[in-house]
């Protein structure tokens, strides 16, 4: 079973990102600033951005996601690479070519990614099963995992029942 993120309505993330002011700040600064500080600041904006509750996310997931973010060239470098990417990510799938199942998660709360881009799926692929999980943001396997998980390990069993 394939898994894949949605990849589609990707401008909305970085437009979110550019407007986030600690990010604006982090990367106006003048002054060389310590790791910690730009991690700190990244981690801040990804608690904001990615999750519907960002005071219950785990302390390791923030500090796993930043470990790659150690100062401002960086995150600078990141964010340049995303936005020359923008074009690709607007339709990177040809959503009618594909001739299997597909379950799509979606939080209800994502402020990242649309959810026109379940709208998108849906109506390429009619059968495709989607699950909009209320309360969630961004990152349902983080926010929700049992529930994902739950879903993954039923979807081939709903596939053996239709068969």
């Amino acid at each position: 079973m394939p898994i894949a993120p949605a990849g589609l309505d990707m401008a909305r993330w970085f437009a979110l990102v550019d407007r986030d002011v600690i990010v604006r700040r982090l990367l106006a600064v003048p002054v060389p600033l310590p790791e910690r500080a730009v991690r700190e600041a990244v981690g801040r904006a990804y608690r904001v951005l990615a999750f519907a509750n960002p005071g219950g996310v785990e302390r390791e997931v923030v500090d796993a996601f930043t470990s790659h973010h150690r100062n401002r060239a960086t995150v600078r470098r990141y964010l340049d690479t995303g936005r020359r990417l923008i074009a690709e990510l607007e339709n990177p799938f040809e959503l009618e070519r594909i001739g299997i199942p597909v379950l799509l998660v979606w939080g209800e709360r994502d402020l990242m990614v649309s959810a026109s881009g379940a709208d998108r799926v849906s109506a390429a692929l009619p059968d495709a099963q989607i699950e909009l999980l209320p309360g969630i943001g961004h990152c349902p396997q983080i926010e929700a995992p049992d529930r994902v998980a739950e879903l993954l390990l039923a979807f081939p069993a709903s596939l053996r029942r239709a068969a």
